[in-house]
């Protein structure tokens, strides 16, 4: 069992650097696949001028990975497709190309899916498996984590930002650390939290990535204590 994770830029037709666009892709894939080389079956690969892929194993933090790129190719937008499934055919681990299987075929579904149902454009990631009752639970986590991020401000982005270039995704982050790197005291850093609920974001992500891990194992649910 893997994960599949198929992204594209939305809105890429209306881009005037398309060119631009696609070396700034080109140039985060590489640096994302050495970031997380370690729980990759397949590289990040541009399949299309503004779509890419690649094949997780499913211990992969698949949500610190998303938010990564949307960091990094910050201010494009992209919506991520994330399927749960096999591979039928061989795997290539330089390039996510060729390889197909029931994890593609539900990424695909997933990422169209997006297109169709993204509770008025808040909601970019949408995940299948196959499993009707868990794929709701794990969508319904996902959208909760979206609907907050939509409604960040900048100020209020940052905190994920600055997490992220410091390889944290926990909400068990240390508050001293995160307002010295910041550069706010104390204070001003407790009113900005509570305002992002962004430890409700990052919980949420948490709960959401064990739900997928216990399909990977054939076990029921259970909430992250």
């Amino acid at each position: 069992m893997y994960l599949a994770l198929i992204a594209d830029v939305i809105d890429s037709k209306i881009v005037q650097e398309r060119f631009d666009l696609q070396k700034q892709l080109e140039k985060t894939l590489q640096k994302i696949n050495e970031l997380f080389k370690g729980c990759l079956a397949s590289a990040f690969t541009l399949t299309l001028g503004d779509e890419f892929q690649a094949l997780l194993k499913v211990d992969a933090p698949i949500f610190q990975i998303i938010d990564t790129l949307r960091s990094e190719l910050k201010p494009t937008q992209l919506r991520f497709g994330i399927g749960l499934g096999e591979i039928v055919t061989d795997i290539d681990p330089l390039q996510s190309i060729g390889a197909d299987g029931p994890v593609y075929w539900n990424a695909r579904a997933a990422i169209n899916l997006v297109h169709q149902k993204n509770d008025y454009g808040n909601t970019q990631i949408y995940f299948l498996s196959g499993n009707d009752s868990q794929d709701s639970l794990v969508n319904a986590l996902i959208a909760s984590g979206e609907a907050i991020r939509s409604g960040w401000r900048e100020s209020q982005e940052e905190i994920l930002l600055n997490l992220l270039k410091r390889s944290v995704y926990s909400e068990n982050f240390s508050q001293q650390d995160l307002a010295q790197s910041l550069g706010l005291n104390p204070s001003a850093l407790s009113k900005r939290l509570k305002s992002s609920s962004i430890r409700v974001y990052l919980r949420g992500r948490a709960e959401a990535l064990a739900c997928i891990q216990s399909l990977e194992k054939g076990e029921d649910y259970e909430r992250i204590d």
